[in-house]
């Protein structure tokens, strides 16, 4: 098992210039259990992100005016056509409240894609388990999606945990895929009881007692990608995380969110040299 201290270098932080700033509207909205809500939005002119990178991120500000609340970030769920982008959200304060309320056709800002996603599937990697909590569902969800488009959904294992059954959304469409699922919650109303990292710790075991390669890819709150990292170094599984930040640019420009790093640089940015990062590389 390699240590933090002797993770490969990093590539530079990725430019923001296949980014751009556009104008959409609320197209669809669908409101899940749990209190999460799926927002579509339509644009005339903007990127085509139909092939983003799971992981990339876009962040909207909705019809404000003058109040001084900025865009929030949100990683992007689906593409589904060159003037279409969707989001998950979930309601935690002024911003994702003012969204989530929004009248369909309501105008939005956008700028889109940000960031660094995860390395695509491939038939001759190690197997892939997607770890995701909460609103670190949208990256997985995606990257999964994608691994079954491409014949791949073998190659793909999907970790999913939450609080309660209200908290796991957009479960079928995986299954639909052909994505073999586990479930978790912590009061036990659905699936395995316990955190998600209960079943994945057990897989990770199994793993190692047959020599099988894997990969683990995880996104949501701190306290789980916190766990899935402690599993990762321990076991020597190459790890993924994609990590959650507030953000107030999304480009590097106002630098509030630093991640602590090994490394000749004590901290880089989950911005634009994230969000995702390998799990040694990150310093807690």
């Amino acid at each position: 098992m390699l240590a933090p201290e002797d993770q490969p270098a990093r590539p530079s932080s990725v430019a923001a210039s296949d980014a751009a700033f556009f104008e959409g509207r609320l197209a669809e909205r669908e409101t899940l259990s749990g209190g999460y809500v799926r927002l579509v939005f339509a644009y005339a002119e903007g990127p085509d992100l139909r092939a983003v990178a799971p992981g990339r991120f876009v962040m909207v500000r909705g019809p404000w005016e003058e109040d001084p609340t900025g865009p929030r970030a949100f990683s992007i769920l689906d593409a589904p056509a060159s003037d279409r982008l969707e989001i998950l959200l979930k309601v935690y304060g002024r911003g994702t409240r003012r969204l989530a309320a929004m009248p369909v056709g309501a105008p939005v800002t956008m700028t889109a894609p940000l960031g660094r996603g995860f390395d695509p599937t491939t038939a001759d990697g190690p197997r892939r388990l997607l770890v995701a909590g909460g609103v670190g569902l949208p990256p997985l969800h995606l990257l999964a999606r994608r691994a079954a488009a491409a014949g791949l959904s073998a190659r793909i294992e999907f970790f999913y945990g939450g609080r309660n059954a209200d908290d796991l959304v957009l479960v079928e469409p995986l299954c639909e895929a052909g994505i073999g699922v586990v479930l978790a919650t912590e009061d036990g109303s659905r699936g395995v009881p316990g955190r998600v990292t209960v079943p994945l710790a057990d897989r990770l075991a199994r793993a190692a007692r047959a020599g099988e390669a894997v990969e683990v890819c995880a996104c949501g709150p701190e306290g789980m990608l916190r766990a899935v990292r402690s599993l990762a170094l321990e076991t020597g599984v190459p790890t993924q995380l994609c990590l959650e930040a507030n953000m107030a640019c999304g480009f590097g420009a106002c630098l509030g969110c630093a991640v602590p790093v090994y490394g000749p640089r004590p901290y880089r940015y989950c911005c634009t040299d994230g969000p995702v990062f390998d799990a040694r590389e990150v310093r807690w």
